[in-house]
């Protein structure tokens, strides 16, 4: 008898444990769902703010609805609010999506407006506490703008990462991917369409849309446009390879992905505005084998040492460009991936150019 009670005690407690944590809100917080009362408790300079962005009038094939991007970021955030303590605005749904205009139903705006809706929305909401922003990024021509947006934004003390969809389950698509080309409404793509929202993918319309004059520039529907990428389906890939296995594990490194770069976000300090994007510039830039420009903080002042027998002060003429004394110019650019990897030069007349 004394066995049984023991079993029947074991079970109670598992299966109030189990209750227990079905009960357990979720850490990720949805803003809209708030008073204003409520939010102001929420946010302060410690928060971490999340704006998921993705288009919901893009072109994705005939197999995938317009609000394909739209789709995914919502899942993304949904899935970084069970484990994240985040602040999640509403999505993005207009932004700077080019290449696919000649399509029905596609929209988008200019790189300069797409880069002030995300500045100007951080800087109202940073205003309120935040400092500290990550955007979750479904789109691949958003990232340009984005750049703007972060360089605006380390200029005023506000610090904003975003997701690169390219690079963010990079690993996970190398391992998986069968198509030797495509980027957009293709394997990749569609197989997460299976994994996250069956419901919305006609696979009987799936296509394999690879130019064979393929190279940079938008899709276009017209087969003798030089500047673009000829698509009739408006997809760049193979679509006809996607299964929901391997949207499963994109999706997957996706998710960690994004929560590693949360995490980085949460852990990096929140440094004065004067000194956000000249800390980022600190570092030595290579000229040729034998000479180099280093950059470098001194007392909270941005120096110059390469050129001349001493350091030089930088002075911000604008943004990342400076003169140095009255001898030169610099101007830093930043890669792909929205570090400082490129420095342009002007010393006495003549152009260098350095890299990191």
């Amino acid at each position: 008898m004394r066995s049984r009670s023991i079993i029947a005690l074991v079970g109670w407690m598992l299966a109030s444990m189990t209750c227990f944590s079905q009960s357990q809100p979720d850490p990720g917080v949805y803003i809209e769902s708030k008073t204003w009362v409520e939010a102001q408790k929420l946010l302060s300079d410690t928060t971490i703010v999340v704006i998921p962005l993705g288009a919901q009038a893009k072109e994705h094939g005939p197999h995938l609805q317009l609000r394909n991007d739209f789709l995914i970021a919502e899942y993304l955030k949904d899935r970084i609010a069970k484990t994240q303590h985040v602040v999640i605005y509403p999505t993005i749904n207009y932004h700077f999506y080019p290449a696919f205009l000649e399509y029905a139903g596609s929209t988008s705006i200019h790189m300069e407006t797409a880069a002030s809706i995300i500045s100007e929305i951080c800087q109202v909401i940073s205003a309120h506490g935040p400092k500290k922003f990550y955007v979750l990024n479904t789109g691949v021509s958003t990232l340009a703008p984005l750049r703007l947006s972060q360089d605006r934004l380390l200029r005023q003390g506000i610090q904003m990462t975003f997701t690169d969809i390219l690079h963010v389950a990079e690993e996970a698509e190398k391992a998986i991917k069968k198509q030797t080309a495509g980027t957009h409404a293709d394997e990749i793509e569609t197989s997460m369409m299976l994994y996250i929202a069956p419901a919305t993918v006609d696979m009987s319309k799936a296509a394999k849309d690879i130019p064979e004059k393929d190279g940079p520039g938008p899709l276009t529907l017209d087969p003798k446009n030089p500047n673009g990428r000829y698509s009739p389906t408006g997809i760049y890939g193979d679509a006809t390879l996607a299964t929901r296995e391997k949207g499963q594990i994109i999706i997957e490194a996706m998710v960690a992905g994004i929560t590693r770069e949360i995490n980085a976000l949460r852990k990096s300090p929140v440094l004065p505005a004067s000194t956000l994007v000249d800390a980022a510039m600190v570092g030595t830039y290579r000229i040729s084998p034998k000479e180099v420009i280093t950059i470098t903080i001194e007392q909270g002042r941005l120096m110059f040492e390469g050129k001349g027998p001493r350091k030089i002060e930088l002075t911000r003429i604008s943004g990342t460009s400076f003169t140095v004394g009255t001898r030169g110019r610099v101007v830093l650019f930043r890669d792909d991936k929205g570090a400082f990897s490129t420095l342009y030069l002007n010393w006495e007349g003549q152009d260098f150019l350095a890299k990191r």
